[in-house]
């Protein structure tokens, strides 16, 4: 079977923690070239992992003829420029979450890609987990009724000034790390858009980035609600409620790729847990981002979906600022 052969640009720890395995064990994908500013990172990555090629220089691997694709996982700020350099060298990209610092830089990037005529893809890998399908599934089909409200928490402690997630130039903080998720959710199972949203936020006194983002998002019909930290104890858990029952996904973003995933679902006639194979939704993305490239289908997930999470992500950030509800325009 072909293969797409993609350049990594940077050696981040997400990729090495997450990402390289999952891409190697792919049907039609696989690590093919990496690039550090480091160049030892690069070479000590790829003796580790079986990558051929290494370079210290992200252009110079974009435009390497046998790098078939391009998947970046560089901090948020460097998003925006390396999509667009790779768009424009004709190679398809999938860009880690959120796909840029706003949505002026992301309408650029979408613009590059269909001027271009070259893939885009924003990698929310959450989507492609069978759990979340079959969540998708039961909400769309109104197996708990109408939708009433959805709650999102997620959290982590990361006191690392040195780390990228708490650099605000860098687009670190709760609200872009995390509460991309938190939002992403509720527009996935509802396909539907909020209208308007209120905001909260608490800065940390030395990073400045928000370390509590909580949020309230008008859907018209139902409402959701997220909190997400940078400097709680980790977890994470997503409640949808509807008229008629209600569903708890317990390790909705970082399933184990080695333990069956659970959900419960609750409705009039009785409880029920809800399992899972082992999937691992990295490597689900990759397979089905390459496949889309190989048969030159739309993207599974869209530019416009990548777009309207990012306005609503600008939205929140207009009410913490003004302390009211601010219009997402969708």
């Amino acid at each position: 079977m072909q293969k797409i052969k993609f350049g990594i640009l940077g050696v981040s720890n997400h990729f090495l923690k997450r990402i390289v395995l999952p891409l190697q064990a792919s049907r039609n994908a696989l690590s093919y070239a990496i690039a550090s500013r480091e160049l030892p990172k690069a070479e000590e990555a790829a003796l580790a992992f079986d990558i051929p090629v290494t370079s210290d220089d992200y252009e110079a691997l974009i435009y390497a003829p046998d790098v078939d694709a391009i998947y970046i996982p560089l901090p948020n700020h460097m998003h925006a420029d390396w999509t667009i350099k790779a768009l424009k060298a004709g190679k398809p990209v999938l860009c880690e979450k959120p796909l840029a610092m706003n949505t002026a830089q992301a309408e650029l990037m979408v613009e590059t890609a269909q001027s271009t005529g070259t893939p885009l893809m924003e990698a929310f890998m959450y989507r492609f987990h069978p759990l979340w399908q079959h969540v998708h599934n039961l909400i769309r089909t109104r197996q708990i009724g109408s939708l009433t409200y959805i709650h999102s928490a997620f959290s982590y402690n990361n006191p690392d000034p040195s780390n990228i997630r708490n650099i605000e130039e860098y687009g670190g903080g709760a609200l872009m790390d995390i509460g991309c998720y938190a939002i992403s959710v509720p527009r996935f199972l509802s396909d539907k858009e909020p209208q308007r949203v209120l905001a909260l936020a608490d800065r940390h006194p030395d990073f400045h980035t928000d370390q509590h983002q909580s949020a309230l998002m008008d859907f018209g019909s139902f409402r959701a609600s997220f909190h997400v930290s940078t400097s709680s104890q980790p977890f994470q858990k997503v409640d949808i409620v509807g008229t008629g029952g209600a569903i708890t996904v317990h390790i909705p973003f970082n399933t184990y790729v080695d333990t069956p995933a659970t959900i419960s679902i609750a409705t009039p006639q009785g409880s029920r847990e809800v399992s899972f194979p082992s999937a691992d939704p990295y490597q689900l993305i990759f397979e089905a981002f390459a496949d889309a490239v190989l048969n030159k289908t739309a993207m599974p997930l869209s530019l416009e979906d990548a777009l309207n999470n990012m306005r609503v992500i600008d939205a929140i950030r207009k009410s913490d600022a003004e302390q009211a509800w601010a219009a997402t325009g969708l």
